[in-house]
């Protein structure tokens, strides 16, 4: 039987280990997280994050495990990552795939940081396999979308939930079914029009806030059982 390109990623995920990774790779992503963290600071203070945070301090728990740049609050994961994914990509900074058209950092390390965060028996070593599992997520389907899609979507929104979703089923060492589950949770999820560049709207940042928080709920989601479609990159109801 033929893996399909779906099943492809969610093996790919769930398999991938740091024994996998050449270590020219490995340094290069310690690179891309310290580029994340200073842009994610660097974008903590700009208006659209405040009301963000605002929202999550309003909606979310009153204190939690994970931090929430520019702030001395605490939160859930799920709203750290909306809150940092937010942060990481308002003063363009931060990394660009020009092959995919993508910003993979913002949606990658965001929902992988909280999730760290919240769990200190998670290894530095665990932390960039997760990162890199999502990098190549991101890139690969952003590649494959091509100019095409990103002419009506941002590319960082679409792709960026699925890489986001895959590094986090990555760190959450859950197995390829799970994964693929969540691959299709994230899938649907996806979206994120350029519309919003005719008003000078805020929507830059809740594309990348709502992509990681989206990816991180479709990975804790499938972790526990819900499903998700099973042919979300191939099948034909598009």
């Amino acid at each position: 039987m033929s893996v399909t390109p779906s099943q492809a990623l969610a093996r790919f995920t769930s398999e991938l280990r740091f024994e996998d990774i050449p270590d020219n790779v490995i340094r290069g992503t310690e690179d891309l997280f310290l580029d994340w963290y200073t842009s994610a600071v660097a974008g903590s203070t700009a208006p659209q994050v405040r009301m963000l945070r605002l929202f999550a301090e309003q909606m979310g728990p009153e204190k939690g495990p994970c931090s929430l740049f520019g702030s001395d609050k605490t939160t859930s994961p799920f709203f750290a990552a909306m809150v940092n994914g937010a942060a990481s990509h308002v003063v363009e900074q931060d990394d660009l795939h020009n092959q995919s058209i993508s910003h993979p950092a913002t949606v990658v390390f965001s929902p992988i940081f909280a999730i760290a965060q919240s769990n200190s028996e998670i290894s530095g070593k665990e932390f960039i396999t997760a990162a890199i599992a999502g990098y190549e997520s991101c890139i690969r389907v952003g590649q494959y979308l091509g100019r095409s899609h990103y002419r009506v979507f941002h590319m960082t929104a679409t792709a960026g939930t699925i890489g986001a979703a895959m590094a986090a089923c990555n760190l959450l060492k859950m197995d390829k079914e799970q994964t693929l589950n969540a691959l299709g949770s994230a899938g649907t999820q996806a979206g994120g029009l350029w519309e919003f560049l005719k008003d000078a709207a805020d929507s830059k940042q809740l594309h990348t806030a709502k992509a990681s928080m989206n990816g991180l709920q479709a990975a804790y989601i499938a972790r526990d059982g819900f499903s998700g479609a099973r042919q979300i990159l191939e099948g034909g109801r598009e």
